[in-house]
């Protein structure tokens, strides 16, 4: 049986039901006000990837975000690899802002 959620017209409250298909369309109990004046909604559905397929969109995103060399373009993106990687996001942000500050001695090096 799948679930269905809802929303109450009195309380204003989402609430998700196990019900059969049957049901579905049957005016719902409220279990938060015992309303019966509720509204089916439409469901996110959750796809399940793996660590590449994930990478892969990060990848395409990475190429239509903009300019590859603006810091808080690669912030974002560290943020949402590690993410995507389940890791935590402060170790690749410490070497992104290690390499931001040597190239920006070495491009004071030069001046």
């Amino acid at each position: 049986m799948p679930l269905y959620e809802y929303r109450c017209q009195q309380c204003r409250r989402r609430f998700t039901l196990l019900l059969s298909v049957a049901e579905r369309d049957e005016p719902q109990v409220c279990p938060h006000c015992g309303a019966t004046q509720s509204r089916r909604l439409v469901s996110r559905v959750a796809r399940l990837r793996t660590e590449d397929q994930m990478l892969d969109d990060l990848a395409d995103r990475m190429e239509m975000a903009g300019d590859p060399d603006d810091p808080r373009t690669m912030r974002t993106f560290l943020r949402e690899m590690s993410a995507a990687m389940d890791e935590d996001p402060t170790e690749m942000e410490a070497l992104l802002e290690e390499e931001l500050s040597e190239s920006s001695d070495l491009s004071d090096i030069g001046d």
